[in-house]
């Protein structure tokens, strides 16, 4: 055993009135020199609840500089709370479908993770601006619940980030303490006999207002659309902020989640699947593993530690720091890939095991400048961050021939073979530390914008080994990234920008010990135009992109295998928000252009071509209604092969609002098509998307 390591309705219209009226006030009352006696008035918050869906005048924490989207010469995407209320998003994954530039659940229904792909590469998951997964199957997907927003950083981060994957970063916004006394009280039944009661309760904890605090609470009973799969679970996440002076806040969150189930992903044979098996097709209720004993349960405990202080109105200073506990057991059955399905319908299972832990120390702190020289204005961010991650493996069985056989037609159950479970084994720990310095200043002149940063990390990834040597990878690197928009009066901002990263990477391809992986780097040119209307009710980005990636790992033959190869992406997305009154819609498109460099093949579990539409519509004072269409292109598997159909998918939501209370019915995939979501290669295994979903909800607020 090695040591631990060391650690948010359109029906908003009087605000947006609001905003309106009171900013001229505002406005003269900074003004010092005017003699004219105005009244005061109180701005109780500076977040973005009156912009609705348009996110270009909203501060995403992800580019850590305090400058909105719409001036910044880089392409990010805010998904905030009411978005995802309005869409029934269950989880991190279904939060994502209607942005532009992400592929969101490539890998199907999954109980185990939220999987996405930001401009066809899959990006870091981050919360609170810290990297939050290492390895794999190890933690605890986010709750929702507990969000405030997420936030897309399309593309490579590595300049404010360290080593990261190239498509970029997803993070997560925690809820946090509020000033005002507010709360809601959620019930939701929906299908599978889903169950959840939720609260989120937050006020000033003391008569002065210096401490704040909030809690948020979930507990969830749920099937799902696998026979004998659950998805039980829930959340808790005390916070307390204290606030001793106005310039300085320091605020502590406590999450911790744990939950209970089995594995959703059967990995089912193309024969019977995307194909016509002997007996026909199988269903995507099927269930291949034996329901007393398969099992994928998890736990997570992560203390986080904001600080913030202003020296004054243009310099402040800000810290990030958590310690993460996380574990998983998985006990699981699969159909084995590449087994052939008898005649009479029968193939033969993989059995597996596997303990899997992590302990995770991040820290993120740096100065924030705002300041005049000469004719430009600067925005100046100097930090550095570390890293520090352990995540072990242990009882780790993988019996392809120990499983058994089981027929897919008709699952007899009671079949555990418990001689496989024999001689379990614990495998190769892996450890990441490092420590990372960097600058970035956003200069304006005027109407033109200059963003640029640089980088320097000092990084470790160490296997440590069961038997053997350990293996080491030490990296120096440095990267980069550089922006240049021009702002027209109209409200039309056309920019170019260039970015970098690298990403360590530690173990073998899963073949050979003696395979290891090496390093994964790349860059990404990026020409696009971002328009914000003159009265803010029009927002369009349009971005073209091409990246080069070296070393990129994706699925190998065998499940925990993987391969390296080059890729070249290249690509357009599109997103257009507007706003008629008590009417919103967002368009979102992307094309991409996505394939293997040495072979040409496209690359796999990848859609190049997606597209959603989503609408809502208020109806008098209590009424609303939402609507939304998504495209899913072709997807192909390991060397081209399978081709999977393209499916278009449907949503739906209708409320209403009376008082303190809101009800809503929320639905995806209204049509309930059941469609295969990814194949691994031709003969091999497949997964299902996700089935219909409808959910009723109750909240009261108070």
């Amino acid at each position: 055993m090695y040591p631990p390591v060391h650690k948010i309705r359109l029906f908003c219209a009087p605000a947006i009135l609001a905003m309106f009226v009171f900013t001229p006030y505002a406005i003269a009352e900074e003004t010092e020199e005017k003699s004219l006696d105005l009244p005061t008035v109180e701005v109780t918050s500076t977040t973005n609840d009156a912009l609705g869906y348009i996110e270009l005048e909203k501060e995403p924490n992800v580019g850590k500089l305090n400058v909105p989207i719409m001036d910044q010469p880089f392409s990010m995407s805010i998904i905030d709370d009411d978005f995802m209320k309005d869409t029934g998003a269950k989880n991190i994954q279904d939060a994502l479908q209607y942005t532009s530039g992400v592929y969101s659940g490539a890998f199907g229904a999954d109980t185990r993770i939220d999987s996405a792909k930001v401009r066809g590469i899959s990006p870091g998951l981050y919360l609170d601006g810290l990297r939050q997964v290492y390895g794999s199957y190890n933690s605890v997907r986010t709750n929702v619940y507990a969000l405030e927003s997420i936030e897309v950083l399309k593309g490579p981060s590595s300049m404010l980030y360290g080593q990261g994957d190239l498509g970029g970063v997803i993070n997560s916004v925690s809820k946090l303490p509020k000033a005002k006394q507010q709360g809601e009280i959620w019930g939701q039944y929906g299908s599978y006999n889903r169950k959840q009661i939720a609260f989120d309760v937050t006020g000033p904890a003391t008569d002065d207002g210096k401490l704040l605090y909030r809690v948020v609470g979930l507990q969830r009973d749920a099937d799902t659309q696998v026979d004998h799969v659950k998805d039980d679970g829930y959340v808790i996440a005390p916070s307390l902020t204290w606030q001793p002076t106005e310039d300085t806040t320091f605020s502590f969150l406590l999450n911790r989640q744990e939950n209970r189930g089995q594995v959703s992903a059967q990995f089912l044979p193309q024969s019977g699947t995307l194909d016509r098996g002997p007996l026909g097709y199988v269903g995507s209720e099927t269930f291949v593993g034996e329901p007393d004993w398969d099992r994928y349960d998890g736990e997570k405990t992560e203390f986080t530690f904001f600080f913030d202080h202003k020296f004054n109105d243009n310099w402040s200073f800000s810290t990030t720091a958590r310690y993460t506990e996380s574990s998983t057991k998985t006990r699981e059955h699969w159909a084995r890939v590449g087994a052939v399905v008898s005649p009479e319908g029968n193939i033969a299972r993989t059995i597996h095991t596997a303990d899997r832990q992590t302990r995770i120390f991040n820290l993120d702190t740096r100065l924030s400048g705002v300041f005049d020289l000469g004719i430009t204005r600067h925005n100046v961010i100097i930090g550095w961050d570390r890293q520090e991650a352990l995540w072990e493996e242990e009882n780790y069985i993988s019996n392809s021939t120990g499983g058994g056989i089981i027929n897919l037609y008709d699952p007899q159950y009671g079949n555990l073979n418990t001689a496989a479970l024999a001689n379990p084994v614990d495998r190769d720990d892996n450890e990441i530390q490092q420590v990372g310095f960097y600058l970035a200043d956003h200069i304006e002149i005027g109407k033109v914008v200059l963003s640029a940063g640089l980088r320097r990390d000092f990084a470790k990834n160490r296997k440590l080994a069961v038997t053997g040597p350990n293996t080491t990878s030490d990296e120096q690197e440095t990267t980069g990234r550089i922006g240049l928009m021009y702002r027209f009066d109209n409200g039309l901002s056309p920019y170019i920008s260039y970015s970098e990263a690298f990403s360590m990477n530690l173990g073998t391809d899963g073949t050979s010990a003696a395979n290891t992986l090496k390093p994964t780097t790349g860059e990404q040119e990026e020409i696009g135009i971002k328009y914000l209307s003159p009265d803010k009710s029009l927002a369009v980005t349009l971005a073209y992109f091409d990246i080069t990636e070296t070393n990129r790992i994706v699925q190998g033959q065998t499940p925990g295998g993987v391969e390296q190869v080059g890729s070249v992406i290249d690509g357009w997305e599109l997103q257009v928000n507007k706003r008629w009154q008590s009417f919103e819609t967002q368009f979102a498109y992307t094309d991409l252009n996505a394939k293997n460099d040495s072979t040409g093949d496209r690359l796999s579990s990848l859609a190049e071509k997606t597209g959603s539409w989503w609408n809502k519509l208020y109806l008098g004072n209590h009424w609303r209604v939402g609507a939304g269409v998504r495209y899913i292109g072709d997807v192909v598997g390991g060397s081209g092969a399978p081709e999977i159909p393209s499916e278009m998918l449907y949503d739906a939501m209708i409320g209403y609002a009376i008082g303190d209370w809101d009800f809503t019915v929320d639905a995806k995939n209204l049509t309930d098509e059941e469609f295969i979501s990814w194949c691994r290669y031709e003969g091999g295994d497949c997964g299902y998307g996700e089935r219909r979903s409808v959910a009723a909800n109750v909240r009261y607020s108070f």
